[in-house]
């Protein structure tokens, strides 16, 4: 989970959604103290990074990796009726990265 909204809400909303085992970057300074959800970060084993180094265009470059191809997601789409085998995999932790339902199928 990348966040470069140096806003409090922002960074809440980041470490809420990162995903077990996983790494939340957070980039830039909000004003203020950033209350951390201990208990939350500890039993997910989540991994808290932060860095103000660098400017806006360094951001646009590493943006435009991403939009150039450069950056791959591992992302898994399948059925919605596959829908209670991919919560079966969710609970058992076989799912590697992210599932997207295709409505359509």
């Amino acid at each position: 989970m990348l966040i470069t909204a140096p806003s409090l809400t922002a960074f809440n909303q980041g470490v809420a959604m990162t995903r077990r085992k996983g790494t939340c970057v957070l980039v830039g300074l909000p004003p203020g103290d950033f209350p951390m959800p201990l208990f939350d970060v500890v039993a997910q084993c989540i991994t808290v990074r932060g860095s103000f180094v660098g400017t806006r265009k360094d951001m646009a470059e590493a943006l435009a990796f991403a939009a150039d191809g450069k950056v791959k997601a591992d992302i898994e789409v399948q059925p919605l009726s596959a829908i209670n085998d991919i919560f079966d995999r969710l609970q058992h932790g076989q799912v590697a990265s992210r599932v997207v339902l295709d409505f359509g199928s």
